[in-house]
């Protein structure tokens, strides 16, 4: 795989100095770094497209809600490069969750996500913007807070609804039948939305193929499959996912209530602690391995701000950081800590006290007998099992 351009210890921007890399995009890569006064931070390096996710960018800057991830700031290095910094959350994308839950997060998961995200994107239909790239790996979990991040592609609503952008932007599981001409409103989110509610539920979108036009073909041509999932659910995924926006749900919150209204929803969400999901994204976030380029050696001398900086914190995607869990130290440990080299010298040295324990006490026949020959054998069995 392509490396990232930045290494840890680069200082791309003037006052950031990068501890490793998120992840990329058709955007960009994304940062984890840290400001000289101490902020970390999601640094995001914009690349490609870089009107679009400007516009999208600006539009939101001042925007504040806790259910959507905060954009600090765009600044550009000395060539004129434009970089994006946002808010360095704490916590796994909703897509993590999923990947860790191929079944599906269960009805009371889901109506909770629903609930969160419904009041993100209220928000931002609020402010006359559209979202225009909701999915799973744009929405994060952290401390009981559900936030909607990567406004890129978000847009301005305008009077026809239709956009001033030719090319068709979005992701393509999620991706809203009409989106293909050039319309970008708020019904497009409600569209993702209903996507996003059936993958919860599921555990896979509603259509899947093996290559981008069929998946595209039967976002215009298919009704999705709600055979397995039950009321008021699958109502609402099918309205939400109406081909005709018009027939859709008018706004999110509308889409929310028809699945919050019913008694049995309501019940299970009363009862539901937002600590059950931080423990189980938690746990998510342990699992989540470094990317390779986490693990490379930090540059030879001095980079950056005076004073080593603080360790990056494992996991994390797209400005999502996992927090470090505190280190328990197991039974066993020390010889996790030993050196490759050290272990085959203990390794070594076992299989040579098993070899002349089992020379001195065995017994054998023939060429056995010859407690030399025994010692001989085992050791070379052992060494070969260590």
């Amino acid at each position: 795989m392509q490396g990232f351009q930045y290494q840890h210890g680069d200082r791309p921007l003037e006052g950031y100095t990068v501890q490793r890399a998120l992840g990329r995009g058709g955007f960009g890569e994304v940062y984890y770094a840290v400001s000289d006064g101490g902020r970390q931070v999601a640094l995001k390096a914009v690349q490609g497209h870089q009107q679009i996710e400007l516009r999208g960018v600006r539009q939101c800057m001042n925007l504040k809600n806790p259910h959507l991830v905060t954009i600090f700031d765009v600044k550009h290095d000395d060539r004129g490069r434009p970089f994006v910094i946002m808010e360095c959350v704490s916590g796994p994308s909703l897509r993590d969750l999923l990947d860790e839950s191929p079944s599906g997060l269960g009805k009371q998961k889901a109506a909770f996500f629903l609930r969160e995200i419904g009041k993100g994107l209220t928000f931002l239909h609020d402010a006359g913007i559209v979202h225009r790239d909701l999915k799973p790996a744009n929405i994060f979990y952290e401390d009981g807070y559900v936030k909607i991040g990567d406004y890129g592609l978000s847009k301005a609503m305008s009077p026809t609804h239709y956009s001033g952008q030719t090319a068709t932007v979005g992701t393509v599981h999620y991706m809203a039948p009409e989106v293909g001409e050039g319309c970008y409103d708020r019904s497009i989110d409600i569209y993702a939305l209903g996507v996003v509610l059936y993958e919860m539920l599921t555990g896979h979108p509603p259509y899947q193929g093996s290559s981008v036009s069929e998946i595209l073909m039967k976002h215009l041509s298919s009704a999705p499959d709600l055979s397995g999932i039950d009321e008021p659910f699958a109502t609402a995924i099918r309205r939400a996912m109406e081909k005709d926006p018009s027939k859709r749900y008018p706004s999110v919150q509308e889409m929310v209530e028809a699945v919050l209204g019913a008694e049995q929803v309501r019940s299970s969400l009363s009862v539901f602690s937002p600590t059950s999901l931080s423990v189980v994204a938690g746990k998510v976030g342990a699992t989540i391995a470094p990317r390779p380029d986490a693990r490379r050696a930090p540059p030879p001398g001095p980079r950056g701000p005076t004073g080593p900086p603080p360790p990056p914190p494992p996991g994390g995607r797209l400005g999502r950081e996992i927090p470090a869990a505190r280190p328990v130290r197991p039974v066993g440990a020390g010889f996790d800590s030993l050196t490759p080299a050290q272990r085959r010298w203990l390794g070594l040295v076992m299989t040579g006290i098993a070899a002349i324990g089992a020379g001195l006490l065995g017994r054998g026949h023939g060429w056995l007998g010859d407690p030399a020959w025994r010692m001989l054998l085992v050791f070379l069995m052992t060494w070969g099992a260590v």
